[in-house]
This record gives structure tokens, sequence and C-alpha cells, in this order.
């Protein structure tokens, strides 16, 4: 079983073999705020895992296994950082120190989740989601949906972090059921029943929401 302190081993040694192809004992020492020592212990234990290739005085590589568990780590610290920022408000650092605990226990589902709202897809190349990933999915635009026809929302898209929170707190929201009552002309208002009551919703805020398209 690799624990949050491995995790944490196996980022460094990605984020350092990322730039120089292989990572020193005395540079993980620096990045991880530890004894020389206590990298080396456990260096030895990741290598015995299978996830590193760790050969004393030459600098330690990873496997493709280390590689891809770092990897799928790092992506979703990604999502949880940008799902924190854009949806939660969190300033930059604070949301990178949140999602730096968050990446050891967040799930795939939950991931999935958090890039249907914030659009991770745009900003990020991950394999958390695997062919479920946003590039890969059909969409319609809410705008576009035919009236009296129900779908659910898909997922989200857009680069204004207002916008995004502004349609979350409405309720427009990944999951949902919603149905298109009517529209109005001249790019008036466009109606839409969820649950029990009907919401109003401009032209441009409703191309941001994206329903499956059956």
């Amino acid at each position: 079983m690799v624990t949050g302190n491995r995790e944490d081993y196996l980022l460094r040694i990605l984020r350092l073999t990322e730039a120089e192809g292989v990572a020193k004992t005395t540079d993980i020492a620096a990045l991880m705020n530890v004894s020389a020592a206590s990298v080396t212990e456990m260096l030895r234990v990741l290598a015995q895992d299978g996830l590193i290739i760790y050969k004393k005085y030459r600098g330690v590589s990873l496997t493709p296994e280390g590689m891809a568990m770092a990897k799928r780590i790092s992506d979703k610290h990604q999502i949880a950082e940008r799902f924190l920022m854009d949806v939660l408000n969190k300033d930059q650092g604070a949301a990178h120190e949140e999602a730096c605990k968050m990446e050891h226990i967040l799930s795939d589902e939950s991931a999935k989740n958090m890039c249907r709202i914030i659009g991770a897809a745009e900003v990020t190349e991950c394999d958390v989601c695997g062919s479920d990933c946003l590039k890969n999915r059909s969409g319609v635009q809410l705008n576009r949906l035919p009236v009296g026809g129900e779908r659910k929302i898909s997922y989200l898209k857009c680069d204004d972090h207002e916008k995004i929170r502004k349609l979350i707190a409405i309720g427009f929201v990944p999951g949902r059921s919603i149905s298109l009552v009517s529209r109005t002309t001249n790019n008036g208002p466009i109606i839409f029943r969820m649950g029990e009551s009907n919401i109003a919703l401009d032209q441009d805020l409703a191309s941001l929401v994206f329903v499956d398209t059956e």
C-alpha cells in the first residue's frame, strides 16, 4: 500500500525527473525538507515496491508503475486546486495547500465530478477520467435544447470563475435533470424547469451549460 508520505516522494521525484531526467538524493531531501538518510531509507522501500529505479550515486527514476501513480496524484492535485479556486473562491496559496492534502484521498469519481463543474479538461492533461474525460464527451449547449426536451446536465465550461459560481448557486450542477419551458425573442432570457421550479437564464449563461445528448 502506498501511503501519503510515499506519494509525496513520488511527486517530488516526478517533478525533478521531468526537468533533469533523474533525481538526486540531495535534491529530494531539499524538496522534502528531510535528511538525506531519511530519503535513502524511503528510496529503498519504493524500489522494493517496484515504483522507482534506484542506484546509489546514479540518481533515481520512476518505473512505469511509479510514473502512472505519481502522474495520477499530480492530476488530482490540479483538479482539486482549480475547484477550490473556481468554485470556493480560495486564493491560489490556500488552494494549493489544501489540494496537497486532498490529492491523497480524492476518489476518481469525485475528481470526475469536479472536472465536470470546472471544465478542467481545458487546462490540464490528465488520465483520471479515462475514456469519460470531458475531451471525449459530446454535449449540447443548454441554450440549444429543444422546448420540452428533458436532459441531464453533463458539465459546465467557462474560464470565468464568477459565472461558474453563479451557475452553481442557481442550481446548475452536473447530474441534475432540466427541461426547456420556453424561449423569448431577441435573445432574451430562456425559461427552464428544474425540479419544481422555473428558472430564467440569459443566453450567455445558458451557453456555458452542456447537457447529455440523449
